[in-house]
């Protein structure tokens, strides 16, 4: 059986220390990936080398915040497009104290979150959802109601902070997950991020493998966002603010 050392060595510089429940719970988390993967297509490969660097562990890159934010107190997440539970399912594991929504629209995909948080013991803090973020935006008590919302890997930054700030509550961040291409997609990223209440606090550079290089932008939630955002489903990938 894979031991999962790895993550737990890495995750230190994160600002993660797992225990030994934690580590267990990625390897059950591994193992039923590992199979339902079989039939749906959750993740490009389910090696247990790449799942715990390539997804856990940069799930975990969100310990790097730490400076900016408080992560062990109890904070609500939205994990916006989450797919296999990426980052959501992983940061639930490392703060035990975290109440996840998660969010997408694939049945297949919702059933697999439905099963591993149950089997993972946090199904009651655990909330799925099958909706388009364009539309949860305008919901209430979604609509500036979490204090964090990440995304990993769903679209560039002038369209995914139409889908995730306006579910963020003033004082609250929303972390974009990227590669290491951000720049060019931050600086036209600047009035989309400014138009719907959001300031970039930083962006932390880390790097996974050898050249894998990898950013997580923080964005602080400083004002409300515009009722003409979001936009309706769609129009935020078709025609980008700015």
């Amino acid at each position: 059986m894979h031991k999962f050392e790895i993550l737990r060595e890495k995750a230190r510089f994160f600002n993660i220390e797992l225990n030994d429940l934690q580590i267990g719970q990625f390897k059950e988390y591994f193992g039923f990936l590992e199979e339902f993967n079989r039939h749906t297509n959750l993740i490009s490969s389910s090696s247990a080398e790449t799942v715990e660097i390539k997804h856990f562990l940069d799930s975990l890159s969100m310990g790097l915040a730490s400076n900016e934010m408080d992560l062990n107190r109890n904070l609500s997440i939205i994990d916006v497009g989450t797919g296999g539970g990426f980052p959501g399912i992983p940061l639930m594991i490392a703060f035990p104290c975290w109440r996840l929504c998660a969010v997408d629209s694939i049945a297949k995909k919702l059933e697999f979150l439905r099963i591993i948080s149950d089997k993972l013991g946090f199904a009651e803090r655990t909330e799925i959802i099958s909706a388009r973020a364009e539309e949860l935006g305008r919901v209430p008590g979604r609509r500036e109601g979490f204090d964090l919302a990440v995304t990993r890997a769903v679209a560039r930054i002038n369209v995914i902070s139409e889908y995730c700030l306006p579910l963020v509550k003033i004082n609250g961040h929303f972390a974009a997950y990227k590669a290491k291409t951000v720049h060019d997609e931050l600086k036209e990223a600047q009035k989309a991020i400014s138009d719907l209440g959001g300031t970039i606090v930083n962006t932390y550079k880390y790097t996974l493998t050898g050249d894998d290089d990898r950013n997580l932008v923080l964005i602080k939630k400083t004002g409300h966002t515009s009722g003409k955002y979001p936009r309706r489903t769609g129009i935020p990938a078709k025609r980008p603010i700015g």
